[in-house]
């Protein structure tokens, strides 16, 4: 899958009931702005090493992959697009925008949100969950926030438009227990009629922005921030209060089973007690994914398309590269 010219990376990865799901992005280099998304699937039980199959080949600017509780695909794109496989209704796409299925993948039906209401801008589609595929939240570029019933979108909260508020993550506990981070300063929650804004504690570090999301057992959530420095923020609906800095970046956060697991940019974190350390540092990390048993780690841009994952079942290498 190398393209001479291209920088090539895997910039979301999803696992469901048949198999690993993740999203490719090409672009020419240092111009990610134009990156075009493609989907790729591994069967159940691949290795590292396995060839992946093109499922989907888009037109699309397609930045986002989240998979619904009934393993439906979804996707979101930088143009202002949903598209789905599962039954909403929608048509399927036409014109000069193609969503082509392709090696025996689910058919696509696509959908265009609407305007946002403070700029009138076609939003640019940063984050998505939801409890279902009646219940579905999308954040955008600025602030912005959509919500899918089943029948129809809704903006849902107006941001202000700029970048600072840029929806970085969003995860939920329930229909009516959602929780959202913008990239400066945002911490949001959904109580399943409205979004309201929850005070950030303590003082940001300089250049902060709230990036991952891990919801814990006891229905808090720990909100993970990364500037100069890293910072956990640890709460609910009720509030939040600092869990503790660190001399890292926490860019990402995964939960497998009780662990918390970060991407830490110079490879990966984990949390032990209130202490924050490096486990792994012989690769790069920009995400971290969940997956059913295990974590994927995205790794930055490269000539060709790749991911780390940590399998703590896999007793004889826990820790593997997969190449694409």
């Amino acid at each position: 899958m190398k393209e001479l010219g291209l920088q090539r990376e895997i910039n979301q990865v999803a696992e469901t009931t048949e198999g690993i799901a993740f999203m490719g992005l090409a672009y020419p280099a240092g111009d990610v702005g134009a990156a075009v998304g493609s989907l790729y699937r591994l069967a159940p039980g691949s290795k590292a090493g396995d060839q992946a199959v093109h499922i989907l080949s888009t037109n699309d600017a397609l930045r986002v992959l989240w998979v619904s509780p009934a393993d439906s695909l979804w996707v979101g794109s930088a143009d202002g697009r949903v598209g789905t496989t599962a039954s909403t209704g929608w048509a399927a796409a036409e014109g000069d925008l193609a969503y082509e299925a392709l090696n025996g993948g689910p058919a696509w039906t696509v959908s265009t949100l609407p305007r946002d209401r403070v700029k009138g801008l076609l939003p640019n589609i940063t984050a998505m969950w939801g409890s279902a595929d009646d219940d579905v939240h999308v954040g955008v570029h600025g602030g912005h926030l959509y919500h899918w019933n089943g029948k129809q979108w809704t903006q849902t909260r107006d941001g202000d438009g700029t970048a600072d508020q840029t929806i970085r993550t969003i995860r939920g506990h329930a229909a009516d227990d959602v929780y959202a981070v913008g990239a400066v300063g945002t911490l949001l929650h959904y109580d399943g009629q409205r979004w309201r804004n929850l005070p950030i504690p303590g003082t940001p570090t300089e250049g902060e922005s709230l990036g991952g999301i891990a919801l814990l057992p006891d229905r808090t959530v720990m909100v993970c921030a990364s500037g100069v420095h890293g910072r956990l923020l640890r709460g609910n609906a009720a509030g939040f209060t600092e869990f503790g800095r660190y001399p890292m970046q926490l860019n990402s956060v995964a939960a497998l089973g009780d662990r918390l697991l970060f991407a830490a940019w110079d490879g990966v974190a984990e949390l032990f007690g209130r202490e924050v350390r490096i486990v792994k540092d012989n690769f790069k990390t920009a995400g971290a994914f969940e997956g059913r048993g295990r974590v994927f780690f995205t790794e930055p841009a490269a000539p060709r398309m790749q991911y780390i994952v940590h399998d703590p079942a896999n007793q004889a290498t826990p820790w593997t590269r997969s190449k694409f």
